[in-house]
């Protein structure tokens, strides 16, 4: 009996190292210091935050620099020696900077577009400059942090407003199907309505990509569950 308690204790072990695996954080950038060696940022540069500083929830905050894009630029991020995983998962503060033109007519278009391997993960629309314009993003709920305030860069006109979200609290980042050892991001606003750095543009800050591990399943988590009620039989008929 002890060596079937001995069995039994050892395949629970396993089980609960499983079970208790956890997302690996296999990049993070503030942009607060030299832009990463796995990035092809384009004409983006790092910026500092003005307007945006301590927008987000505690320990997720802009502050510091971004890494701020003008509109058509694309920011390339390529990780390779990525551990064993199932999916992977985003988060970023993004900013929506100046005249944004959401879907409008004309201009007709500013479509910010997020890809993992070359497939489109998010491609919505950003508006800013006027309360009349369509944005096609709408946030789930702890995404919006800002929405046509003016955050400290000065945009033509009159067009001054600036909007902040917080897109790693978006379902749609997260478990994005993807098992390959090397991955490539891209991120661009893009659409035929794109103007120069001056007229508008967007930043991100406290990017990170996580590498979730192979979930438990279901039937293991029988098989374990099946052990614990297993050795609580054995330890009762041992005390008989």
């Amino acid at each position: 009996m002890a060596k079937n308690l001995k069995a039994i204790a050892t395949s629970l072990l396993l089980v609960s190292c499983i079970h208790s695996a956890t997302a690996e954080t296999v990049f993070f950038s503030n942009f607060d210091s030299t832009i990463p060696a796995q990035f092809d940022v384009g004409t983006a540069t790092q910026t500092g935050v003005q307007g945006y500083a301590g927008l987000g929830p505690i320990g997720n905050q802009f502050g510091g620099g971004f890494l701020r894009s003008s509109t058509g630029n694309m920011v390339t991020l390529t990780l390779n020696g990525l551990p064993t995983h199932t999916s992977l998962s985003l988060g970023f503060l993004f900013a929506a900077i100046d005249s944004l033109d959401g879907t409008g007519a004309f201009p007709s278009g500013d479509f910010f577009h997020v890809t993992v391997d070359g497939n489109t993960i998010f491609r919505e629309s950003f508006a800013n400059a006027t309360a009349d314009q369509v944005q096609s993003y709408s946030p789930p709920a702890d995404v919006e942090l800002a929405r046509r305030v003016d955050l400290g860069f000065s945009g033509p006109g009159s067009y001054y407003t600036d909007s902040a979200y917080n897109l790693g609290a978006d379902p749609i980042f997260n478990n994005i199907a993807h098992t390959a050892s090397s991955v490539i991001l891209t991120f661009q606003i893009e659409g035929t309505g794109i103007q120069d750095l001056n007229d508008e543009s967007w930043a991100m800050d406290n990017l990170h990509v996580e590498a979730n591990p192979i979930p438990l399943p279901g039937s293991a988590l029988l098989f374990g569950s099946g052990l614990v009620g297993f050795a609580g039989i054995a330890r009762k008929r041992r005390q008989v």
